[in-house]
């Protein structure tokens, strides 16, 4: 299971949430289901209540992206904003996969989620640190070390841009 990094600051929203491909409904933590504002079972969320949540700036971004990792088991990060049952939004971060079946095929979508409280990111640059990881995974593939040697080097210098003083 992904296991979110701890953000500085970070408050009480967080929590799991898993789609059973082909299934109407999510299954969340019950504190990120009591915090969302979500009644009754946390394991029969309807999706289309949890999408309501999310500001509708952010949601073409995040479909468009999940259709992009749907046939990948390499970890996503998103980064978006929720309404909370309190009416008020908080922008959170989730670090999502696909788990396949044995045969290859996506079966459940898992994201851990956390409230982001501190420097978020603009989705552009998260999109790139995310190509960079993938490059670095493609780059292993290659005999030639030095793809691996150019991928590192500039996972570093990224690194060191976006670490918090």
């Amino acid at each position: 299971m992904l296991q979110p990094p701890v953000l500085s600051g970070e408050r009480a929203l967080a929590g799991t949430l898993v789609w059973e491909f082909g299934q109407n409904t999510l299954s969340l933590t019950p504190a990120l289901a009591r915090s969302l504002g979500f009644g009754g079972d946390p394991g029969r969320i309807e999706i289309t209540a949890y999408r309501d949540r999310i500001l509708p700036s952010d949601l073409e971004l995040i479909y468009e992206r999940l259709s992009r990792s749907f046939l990948r088991s390499e970890p996503m990060v998103n980064t978006y904003a929720v309404r909370l049952h309190d009416g008020s939004v908080a922008r959170v971060r989730s670090f999502s996969r696909w788990e396949m079946s044995d045969a290859g095929t996506p079966t459940r979508f898992v994201a851990v989620i956390s409230e982001a409280q501190g420097q978020i990111h603009i989705t552009a640059e998260d999109e790139f640190i995310e190509r960079l990881i993938e490059l670095r995974f493609l780059s292993e593939r290659v005999s030639d070390p030095n793809y691996r040697r150019i991928v590192d080097e500039m996972m570093h210098e990224v690194w060191k841009h976006r670490r918090p003083a």
